[in-house]
Order: structure tokens, then sequence, then C-alpha cells
């Protein structure tokens, strides 16, 4: 950004509140505010609200977003070695609640799916340096399609669920289940499209462009789309994959079929 600065682009925080067109084309974005940008090139790149500003240019982007958290806290009876790699649990599992919890869980309908078998994929890994003692704990056993909203609410119950998965693979972990350090619920959504590939690259109206949908691999791949989407915006060369991940695979019956038979959903 610094880069940017000095070559003379400026840095302006406030939220788009439309896009202006002429002739399928875009014009103008509007700020909150009611400043104006005149410019003939616009790049959605909204994360989570892809789908809205989508709609800003009468766009309907396939993409959808789930809601992800993870949990920090103090490891302070040192249950996990400082020096441990990040541990994941491949095996679905059925939480081993005593029977008073299990009898307390049933009388809920917002509770009792954790009577249920959870699937796999509870994982933790040691946060910070050699003298830290915080763990880093993730696992994903209910991510239903949501609507955005910002700033996201998590479920109530996600550190005891995501400890006490945890404690199947760890069972030091246990003594943590009648009182723990206070732990903090944090994280963000996934977005992503049906197939779980990206969008990047141009939309159906001129000047348009989307980045977005990284879903779980953002970081890893935020370079590689971000050199991909000046491509498309400067005239420079595409490498061969690029339509993979272009907005126009919907249109090619080939790729939706496609779509139908693969099982793989492609997530990290």
């Amino acid at each position: 950004m610094e880069e940017a600065r000095g070559r003379g682009v400026s840095f302006v925080s406030a939220r788009v509140e439309g896009v202006d067109l002429a002739n399928g084309r875009v014009r103008a974005v509007r700020l909150r505010g009611g400043d104006t940008v005149v410019t003939d090139r616009f790049v959605n790149a909204a994360g989570p609200f892809l789908k809205d500003v989508g709609a800003m240019l009468g766009v309907d982007l396939p993409v959808f977003s789930e809601l992800h958290a993870k949990v920090i806290f103090r490891d302070d009876r040192a249950v996990v070695p400082r020096d441990a790699p990040m541990l994941i649990w491949i095996d679905p599992q059925v939480l081993p609640w005593s029977e008073g919890e299990r009898v307390l869980l049933a009388q809920s309908e917002e509770a009792k799916r954790f009577l249920q078998e959870l699937p796999s994929g509870a994982h933790l890994r040691p946060e910070g340096g050699a003298d830290s003692n915080v763990l880093l704990m993730l696992w994903a056993y209910h991510t239903p399609p949501v609507e955005p909203v910002w700033p996201p609410r998590f479920d109530p119950h996600y550190f005891e669920i995501a400890l006490r998965g945890l404690a199947t693979m760890l069972p030091g972990l246990q003594a943590y289940l009648d009182r723990a350090p206070q732990p903090a619920v944090d994280g963000g959504y996934y977005t992503k499209t049906r197939e779980n590939r990206p969008l990047i690259g141009p939309l159906p109206v001129s000047g348009a462009y989307v980045i977005g949908a990284l879903s779980g691999f953002g970081v890893m791949a935020a370079c590689a789309a971000g050199d991909l989407l000046a491509a498309h915006l400067t005239g420079g060369a595409l490498p061969h994959y690029a339509s993979a991940f272009s907005l126009e695979r919907y249109q090619d019956a080939g790729y939706r079929h496609l779509l139908d038979t693969w099982e793989e959903h492609g997530e990290l």
C-alpha cells in the first residue's frame, strides 16, 4: 500500500452505497457521506459481502458464506507441549456426555444436536512462542450457509464443544471441562462457490471485476489471486488456468456437468 501511495494512489475508507452505470459500463462509485468517485473500473473484493456488492451491479454472484469460529485460551496446565505441531482428529465422534447432561441437552431444540455424531476435523496448535501458554482450537462442527452480519455472532456452546471434541484426541484437556481459563472466541466467514473455487476476473458489466470466494485458503492464495486480477485489469497475459476462476465458467455446459458429478468439495 505504501508503494501504491508513492505512485499517487489515494486510499479512502468509506462504505460503498452504489455503483453508477451508463450503457452497461461502470461510470462512478457512490460512497456514504455523499462523495462520488468517478471511475471506469470497479473491483468487487467485498469478502462475505460479495453478493450484496454484486447486486449493486445487477450481477447475481453464485456464492454463499459459512461462519467459522476459533477459540484462543491459556493452557495453564501445560497439557499441549509448546513444540507440538498442528494436531487434527480426522474421525467423526459422539461426545461423551454424562446421563444428566444428556437429559438437559435433549430438552433444547438448539442443543440436542450435540448428542448426535459430529463431523471430523477438530484441531488445535500452540499459538505464540515458547514462552506463551496459548492454544488455538478450531472445530467446524456446524457450518450451514448463513447471511453474513457484522460483527459475527458465534454459537455460545462453541468453546465447550470444541474442548470436548479435542479431549478425545488429547485426554489431558478434560482437566479444563470443569474449570477453564476465560476463552476468546473469534472467527469469520468462509465465502465460497458451490465447487469451492474462487471467482477472479471480469464481470458482465464492462469495467467491473471480482476477486473473492477464497473460502478457507485466502491467506495461501491471495498473492496469486491478486496477480491474476491485475493481469485482467491491465490487459496482461493470462495464465492457462484463468478460465477456471472466471464467472463465465458457469456458462459452459461441460463445466456445469462436472459440477453435478464432482464429489470432493475442495475444502482444506
